[in-house]
């Protein structure tokens, strides 16, 4: 919470900077169809609601119509914990098709004991005989705080030192560097109570550290934006075929990348399954993975194009998921005419490593083979 001019005025400029962003985010996810832009949508409008609620607090704290050290002050961080618990999905997300059973047991602890400490705490009117450092539900929100960002920190240290490609690498030491900084914060802010007995001065206003790690990941997506998909997996094979199982479009990722025998065979086996499904269980659903050991083969079907995409891969995330629609969808709205009116000639859709290239922008050129 602000408790001075100055640093209403730093909260003032980064509600600024953040709407920019948010502009700026919303416009690349409509306008591109990037939706790994819709965590950060989320996360930057729940920002701005925070920063609202902080600014319309302090001046009837600064008037003395209201305590100072007043609980109902923590109010406009409950929108932040609802932003973590979308930044820890999100984290989550990149590595697994679903959450951990136990990380996410253990965020959905952190949030709802907040919310409901906060609320006792409010209830009781603990002000002014508990400081804020002291209070249970700040605690508990600087933990979560400190849970989310170093999990971050972790994913984007690993995908620096993992992955195979420079220019992921480079981003992911920024992140690194980014949530590292945010984390530090969370930690120390969760022993202020003890560092400011040592030291008054061992004090630090939240907002600067975090607005430090918020801008560096919005400087690394505006620049990168496709880069939202963080994809550390590797990619072997993108392959599009249509409902007749002619073979559309085929790349190979990675000069010494084995073949994975014939293209127009993984047509087959998708329709197999398909209809292996359909008999056995009764019903119709759409296809989505096939793992066969350290392999996933993900599927993505565009029922009004009647394409489908088949990509060879090491993971099954969702955010990979997502990327591979993205890149269906892209796909189906360059070639739109061309496959409403398809004569059988493929090799229009050569010009779909263009489409590669752009959703998946850590691969150098050199490394995606035309097969």
């Amino acid at each position: 919470m602000a408790s001075s001019i100055e640093e209403l005025y730093i909260k003032l400029v980064q509600m600024g900077i953040v709407l920019i962003l948010l502009a700026y985010f919303l416009y690349r996810r409509y306008k591109d169809k990037i939706v790994g832009f819709s965590w950060f949508t989320a996360l930057f409008g729940t920002i701005i609601l925070q920063s609202i609620i902080e600014i319309s607090l302090f001046f009837p704290t600064q008037a003395g119509h209201l305590n100072p050290t007043s609980s109902i002050q923590e109010i406009h961080m409950i929108p932040s914990v609802f932003a973590l618990f979308g930044l820890f999905l999100y984290f989550e997300y990149i590595r697994h098709e679903k959450p951990n059973s136990f990380l996410l047991a253990f965020a959905s602890t952190l949030v709802g004991a907040y919310i409901t400490v906060y609320f006792i705490e409010l209830a009781l009117t603990l002000e002014p005989a508990v400081a804020p450092e002291y209070r249970i539900s700040r605690i508990i929100y600087n933990i979560l705080q400190a849970f989310v960002l170093g999990e971050a920190m972790y994913v984007f240290y690993r995908d620096a030192t993992k992955v195979d490609y420079r220019k992921l690498r480079r981003i992911s030491i920024a992140m690194t560097i980014a949530t590292g900084i945010g984390f530090l914060a969370a930690v120390f802010k969760i022993f202020e109570r003890w560092t400011v007995q040592i030291n008054p001065n061992l004090q630090i206003y939240g907002a600067i550290p975090f607005s430090i790690t918020f801008g560096i990941l919005a400087i690394a997506f505006i620049f990168n934006p496709y880069y939202v998909y963080l994809l550390p997996t590797k990619i072997n094979k993108i392959i599009i075929f249509n409902d007749a199982g002619i073979l559309l479009f085929s790349v190979r990722i990675g000069r010494d990348e084995p073949e994975f025998g014939e293209d127009t065979l993984f047509s087959g086996i998708v329709t197999a399954l398909r209809s292996l499904i359909a008999e056995t269980t009764g019903t119709k659903g759409e296809l989505r993975k096939v793992s066969f050991r350290d392999k996933k083969l993900l599927v993505v079907e565009n029922l009004e194009k009647h394409i489908t995409t088949l990509i060879i891969c090491d993971s099954d995330s969702k955010i990979l998921q997502i990327a591979a629609k993205h890149f269906t969808d892209s796909f189906c709205a360059k070639f739109s005419k061309v496959l409403e009116r398809f004569d059988g000639t493929v090799s229009i859709f050569d010009e779909a490593s263009d489409i590669v290239r752009r959703v998946f922008p850590f691969v150098p050129p050199e490394e995606i083979i035309q097969d």
